[in-house]
C-alpha cells in the first residue's frame, strides 16, 4: 500500500468513526429539557385535568362552594353547628351593623391515604336581602323570606388528591349574587379566583403546575336548600382564563413550560364540557376528574 492509499484509508476510517459517534450520540441523547416523543400527554390535557379538579364538587371546587350557597337558601340557625346539610364543622358570627354573617367552614372528603381524599378550609360572608333589598338576619326573618343572597369568599386553603393529581390550594377568592332564593331553583352569578399547585403523574411523567384560574360564573342554576345529587342538578356556564408555569420532575413529556388558555365550561347533567384551543374535554362534575 503506497502513501496515497494509506492517506485515503486513514481519511475513510476517521470519517467512519465520526459518523458512528454522531449516530450513537443522537440515539442516547435524553435530557430533562427535551420533550420525550411518543407520549400522549400534552399541555392541554394537563390544563383540562386542573380545571376539572377546580370545578368539581368532591374536589372542593366551584360546585362545592355553590352547594354552600344553595344550602343557605333555607331556614338554618347559622350560629349552631347542627347537622343541617353542611356536613362538617363551621363557626358563624353575625354583624348587626352590616347585616352580614362571617362563616368559617372546615370540610373533609374521602379517607386519608386513599386515592380520592381532600380537606379544606373556607372563610366567607353571606348577607340575606329581603324583597326591598334590605339586609335581614336569617333566610326567613319574622316570616319574611329572603330574595337575594350576597356571598363572598374571603379566603381558602386545603389539599386534594385523586388518582392522577394532588392539589395544594394556595389562595381562594370569590364574589357571588344568588337570586330567586325564595323559589325552588336558585340562580348564581359572580367571579371566582383560585391559585394552586398541582402535581400530575401519568405515564411515568411527573409535572408540577403552579397556576391561577380566574372564572366568571353565568346563570348557574341549582336546587334551593339541598345538596342531594347536586352535581346532577346544576347547570350553567363558566368562562375564564388559566395561567400556569409547568416544571417536569425528570423527563419532559411536552415542550411548553408556560401556558395561557381562555376557558369555556358548560355544566349540565352531571358533566362539565371544558373547551379551549378548539379541543373539548368532558369531566365528571361530582368527582372533578376528566373522563
Amino acid at each position: 500500500m503506497n502513501s496515497r492509499e494509506v492517506k485515503q484509508f486513514v481519511l475513510v476510517f476517521v470519517l467512519t468513526i465520526a459518523l458512528l459517534s454522531l449516530i450513537f450520540s443522537g440515539c442516547s441523547k435524553d435530557t430533562s429539557t427535551s420533550p420525550t416523543p411518543s407520549t400522549s400527554i400534552t399541555a392541554n390535557t394537563d390544563v383540562a385535568e386542573s380545571v376539572a379538579d377546580a370545578v368539581g364538587e368532591q374536589s372542593g371546587g366551584v360546585v362545592d362552594q355553590m352547594g354552600d350557597v344553595f344550602m343557605l337558601a333555607k331556614s338554618i340557625q347559622l350560629e349552631k353547628t347542627t347537622d343541617d346539610g353542611f356536613l362538617d364543622h363551621r363557626e358563624a358570627i353575625y354583624d348587626e351593623t352590616t347585616g352580614t354573617w362571617t362563616i368559617v367552614l372546615q370540610r373533609e372528603r374521602g379517607v386519608h391515604g386513599k386515592a380520592a381524599y381532600g380537606y379544606w378550609n373556607r372563610t366567607f360572608t353571606c348577607q340575606f336581602l329581603n324583597i326591598d333589598g334590605l339586609p335581614q338576619k336569617y333566610y326567613i326573618t319574622h316570616g319574611d323570606t329572603a330574595r337575594t343572597i350576597n356571598f363572598n369568599i374571603l379566603a381558602g386553603d386545603g389539599y386534594h388528591k385523586n388518582v392522577r393529581l394532588s392539589h395544594d390550594l394556595k389562595e381562594l377568592q370569590g364574589s357571588f349574587i344568588a337570586t330567586n332564593v325564595h323559589t325552588d331553583w336558585v340562580t348564581i352569578n359572580g367571579t371566582y379566583r383560585r391559585a394552586a399547585v398541582d402535581t400530575l403523574t401519568t405515564q411515568n411523567f411527573t409535572r408540577i403546575s403552579d397556576h391561577v384560574l380566574q372564572l366568571t360564573i353565568t346563570d348557574l342554576v341549582g336546587p334551593r336548600g339541598s345538596r342531594n345529587d347536586l352535581s346532577q342538578k346544576i347547570s350553567g356556564t363558566i368562562t375564564g382564563t388559566f395561567h400556569a408555569e409547568i416544571v417536569f420532575d425528570g423527563r419532559r413529556g411536552y415542550a411548553e413550560s408556560t401556558v395561557d388558555k381562555t376557558i369555556n365550561i358548560v355544566i349540565d347533567n352531571g358533566e362539565a364540557e371544558i373547551a379551549f384551543d378548539g379541543q373539548r374535554f368532558m369531566s365528571n362534575v361530582q368527582t372533578g376528574q376528566i373522563k
